[in-house]
Order: C-alpha cells, then sequence, then structure tokens
C-alpha cells in the first residue's frame, strides 16, 4: 500500500458510532494512498464513539499513525475542527466528516492535483445519498469555486485538501470572532484560498455525502430554489416585499465577509502582505471582490446599482456554473432580489413575520 508521508487526514467526531463512523473509517483505510496520520478528535461524544476508535486505532494499515484526542469539554464544530487541523504533522490536510464514505482514490487525486506548489487547496465533487428517507438532489454540472462564487457559497470541508500553511491566513476565533459566529469553518478555509486564488477543482465524485435529519448539517431540500421560471419569479417578488426586513441582517452578514478577506490579505505566514501588491501583481478578482462586498453592506440607491453591475459583470462566475447569455445577465439583474430570499433564514421569525 502507498504512503504519503507529507499527509494527515483530520476527523472530528460527535457520537458517531451510531451514525456510520465505521464506514467512514474503513473508506480511509481503504485509500489507495495512505495518509502518513489519522487525527481523530471528539467533541464529548456521550456514545461509545471513543470505544470505536480506539478498536480502529489497534487495526491502523502499517505505517500509518491514528491519533485519537477528546476534548475536556464541548468546543462546537468551528473551533474543533481548527483545533484539530492545527495537530496536523503534514503538509497537506484531507478534511474528513465522521459519516460519509469516501472513494477509494480520493487521496491520491487530490494530492496529485496539489503537486502545484501555488494551490492552498484541492476541492472535488461530492454527491449525496440517503439510507434514511431523507430527500436529496445533486447537480452534476461542474462547478465555480472562484472567490466571487464563493461569497454565496461553499465547498464543503468533506471535498476540501488544503496546504497546511492557509492556516496561517485564517484568523483566530479571538482575532474575528464576527466570522465565527456567522459562517462555518469550511467557508473560512475555502474563501481564504479562493482569495489567494489558489483552489483548484477535480471535477470528479470523490465523495460520497451521508444525509439524514440528525445530521449537523443537513438542510431539507427548498422546493422553491429548484431552477425553473415560476419560482425565480417568486423569489424576485418575495425579495422586494421582504427586501426592508432582510437586507440589514445581510449587510451584517457580508461585512464579516469583507473584514474577514481584507485580514486575509494582510497577513501571511511570516508577516503582513502589501494588499496593493498583491492586488495588482497576482490576483485582480480581489479589488472586484472588495467592490462587491462594499456594496452588499452599503444602504444608498446607488449601492445597489454597483451591486447588479458587479453581479452583470461577474454572471458566468457568479452562481453555480457557468451560464450562457441571455440567461446569465436576467439572473445577474435578479440577482439582489432573489438573494433576499437565499438569505431570510438570518433573520429572527418574528421580524419576517411582522406585518
Amino acid at each position: 500500500m502507498k504512503h504519503n508521508m507529507s499527509l494527515s487526514v483530520v476527523m472530528c467526531t460527535y457520537n458517531g458510532a451510531s451514525r456510520h463512523l465505521a464506514e467512514q473509517l474503513d473508506s480511509i483505510f481503504s485509500q489507495t494512498l495512505l495518509p502518513a496520520e489519522l487525527i481523530v478528535q471528539d467533541d464529548g461524544s456521550t456514545d461509545n464513539t471513543m470505544d470505536l476508535l480506539h478498536s480502529y486505532a489497534a487495526k491502523t494499515p502499517e505505517g500509518m499513525e491514528m491519533r485519537i484526542f477528546r476534548n475536556e469539554k464541548q468546543m462546537g464544530i468551528n473551533a474543533n475542527f481548527f483545533s484539530a487541523m492545527r495537530r496536523a504533522k503534514g503538509d497537506l490536510i484531507a478534511v474528513s466528516d465522521q459519516d460519509d464514505i469516501w472513494m477509494p482514490t480520493k487521496l491520491e487525486e487530490q494530492v496529485a492535483a496539489m503537486a502545484d506548489p501555488h494551490m492552498m487547496m484541492c476541492v472535488c465533487r461530492s454527491v449525496p445519498f440517503s439510507e434514511s428517507g431523507a430527500e436529496v438532489r445533486y447537480d452534476p454540472r461542474r462547478p465555480n469555486c472562484n472567490l466571487i462564487r464563493l461569497f454565496y457559497a461553499s465547498m464543503m470541508g468533506h471535498c476540501q485538501m488544503l496546504r497546511r500553511t492557509l492556516l496561517d491566513y485564517i484568523p483566530s476565533e479571538t482575532e474575528h470572532p464576527d466570522i465565527y459566529r456567522r459562517t462555518c469553518y469550511d467557508v473560512m478555509t475555502a474563501t481564504a484560498a479562493a482569495a489567494l486564488d489558489a483552489i483548484c477543482l477535480i471535477d470528479r465524485v470523490l465523495v460520497r455525502q451521508r444525509r439524514y435529519a440528525e445530521a449537523a448539517t443537513y438542510v431539507e431540500v427548498d422546493a422553491h430554489r429548484v431552477r425553473q421560471a415560476d419560482n425565480a419569479l417568486y423569489m424576485v417578488w418575495y425579495g422586494m416585499c421582504h427586501w426592508h426586513k432582510v437586507k440589514p441582517w445581510m449587510r451584517q452578514h457580508f461585512a464579516a465577509r469583507l473584514t474577514f478577506i481584507e485580514w486575509v490579505w494582510r497577513h501571511e505566514k511570516a508577516g503582513k502582505l502589501d494588499v496593493r501588491d498583491g492586488v495588482t501583481t497576482n490576483n485582480p478578482i480581489y479589488a472586484d471582490a472588495l467592490k462587491l462586498l462594499h456594496a452588499e453592506c452599503g444602504t444608498s440607491p446607488f449601492s445597489l446599482l454597483s451591486l447588479m453591475r458587479m453581479y452583470v459583470k461577474y454572471r458566468h462566475v457568479l452562481f453555480y456554473t457557468y451560464e450562457k447569455d441571455p440567461i446569465a445577465l436576467l439572473r445577474a439583474l435578479m440577482h439582489p432580489f432573489m438573494q433576499v430570499y437565499n438569505y431570510r433564514y438570518l433573520v429572527p421569525q418574528k421580524v419576517i413575520s411582522k406585518k
């Protein structure tokens, strides 16, 4: 069996013994390229997860180390994953959930893609499945994973392999508590890598993502977000009706992302990075990303016009996948209002229902 001594796999667990943890461990142990280490950090499970982990540690494949940690008190998803990742010894870190199934070549393909030293992250495709009756939907089209797109979406953690040095670009919870309150660790890692223009995509399904109602990230499928004309009109109508209620909460949401990417560009492994040099020589999209986020946070009609202009400019990378004109142009013009529907979850229900 082949090993990569610069590769670590990091998994966080919580009551996983009854939630398919064994199947995921089996899929990691069966990789065509094994990591040097598997780090598992448990966040206070009350079932027999720890017993299961130690039983697997006893049968770890030769040449691979399984390191198990247990938090003294619950840390939550963000703190737990970042803490576990910082324990990694490898130059590359593959993130694992406790209940998915990896394709046998996942690690080998992602390590090969990360041979380019300028890449800070490699992402792959995952396909959802359910054995519990949970509704799942899958879009087979090639996804966008650029900075503009990732302001409105994310590449899920279980799809990510990142260079350990990427962690140096991410503030601690003390340094930027707002971003930790408003989003998840995989949004931060993907956004940071995209801000550095350093994400590569393997356009193949390498993960089977298990969906069930008890999963921490499970969200029921929203019928209104299925891609069809009457749903688009409904979302535009909803956005116009609820703009004044939802938009203030959206401004706070995007303000956190704005200060986050500014932090990313100000900090590097050995010190501070000159943002202006970085923009002009390495990543021109970053300057427009700042303009877009300032427009998202603005309160004037000019901010809305600026936002629409940016949506139009980046209409081919703004959505999940490439859209041809005139559909892309039409969606871009409607997008400010459709976004209100997408972000209604930010608003307390009593505010939405209040007339």
